[in-house]
C-alpha cells in the first residue's frame, strides 16, 4: 500500500512538473530531492539492519552447533538448558528488532510522504489562485457591414429576444446584431430601445 501510493504520488508529480510555473518545480524538484536523499538513508538503514540479522543468524547458528556438543555429554543437562533459554530470548530479540525497524522505515516513509502531498497540495492552490486573480481581457467583437441596408426600425418589448424578432420581420439575428453593433442580446437589447432590422427586397 505503501510502496504504491509513493510511486503513484512520484507519477503525479512528474506530471504536475510539466504544467506548473517554474517557482512551483523549484520548490517541488527541492522537496523530491529532499525525500530522495531521506530514502536512501533509509535505505542504508536497512543494509545496516540486514548486516545485524545475518550476524544475529550467525549466532543463532553458533549457539546450536553449542548444543548439539553439548547434548553428546550427559553431564551437560543443565549448560544445554541455559543455551535453550540463551536460543530463545535471542530469537524473540531478533523479531521485535526485526518487526520495529520495518514500523520505523514504514512510519518515515509515510511522515516525508504526507509532507511532500502537503507541499504539493499549496503549490496546487497558489497556482489556482494566481490564475484566478489573472486580469481578464475581453475579447474584441468585430462587426460585419455585411447585411442588407434596407428595413425597418422597431421599438424592443418585453418578452423580445433577437431570434423573435428576426422570426418576425423576415430577417436573421447576424443582420440585426451587426448593423445595430449588439455584443450580448441578454444585455445589450433593453426594453423600450428602437433598433434597426434589416430585410432584404
Amino acid at each position: 500500500m505503501t510502496k504504491f501510493s509513493f510511486r503513484a504520488l512520484l507519477s503525479f508529480i512528474s506530471v504536475f512538473l510539466l504544467v506548473s510555473p517554474v517557482a512551483a518545480q523549484d520548490n517541488l524538484r527541492v522537496a523530491v530531492a529532499n525525500l530522495s536523499q531521506d530514502v536512501n538513508l533509509l535505505g542504508q538503514s536497512l543494509k545496516t539492519m540486514r548486516l545485524e540479522i545475518e550476524e544475529l543468524r550467525r549466532e543463532n547458528a553458533r549457539l546450536r552447533s553449542q548444543v548439539s556438543t553439548a547434548s553428546s555429554k550427559s553431564d551437560t543437562n543443565a549448560q544445554i538448558s541455559n543455551l535453550s533459554v540463551a536460543i530463545e530470548t535471542l530469537r524473540r530479540e531478533y523479531g521485535s528488532a526485526d518487526a520495529q525497524q520495518r514500523q520505523q522505515i514504514l512510519a518515515e516513509l509515510n511522515r516525508q510522504i504526507s509532507a511532500l502531498a502537503k507541499e504539493t497540495q499549496v503549490a496546487i492552490n497558489s497556482i489556482a489562485k494566481a490564475a484566478y486573480n489573472q486580469p481578464k481581457v475581453a475579447t474584441p467583437i468585430h462587426f460585419s457591414d455585411n447585411f442588407p441596408k434596407t428595413g425597418k426600425t422597431y421599438v424592443v418589448r418585453s418578452g423580445d429576444t433577437l431570434s423573435k424578432i428576426a422570426r418576425d420581420h423576415g430577417s436573421t439575428i447576424k443582420h440585426i446584431q451587426n448593423a445595430n453593433k449588439i455584443v450580448n442580446p441578454s444585455k445589450d437589447l433593453q426594453v423600450g430601445e428602437t433598433i434597426f432590422i434589416p430585410v432584404s427586397q
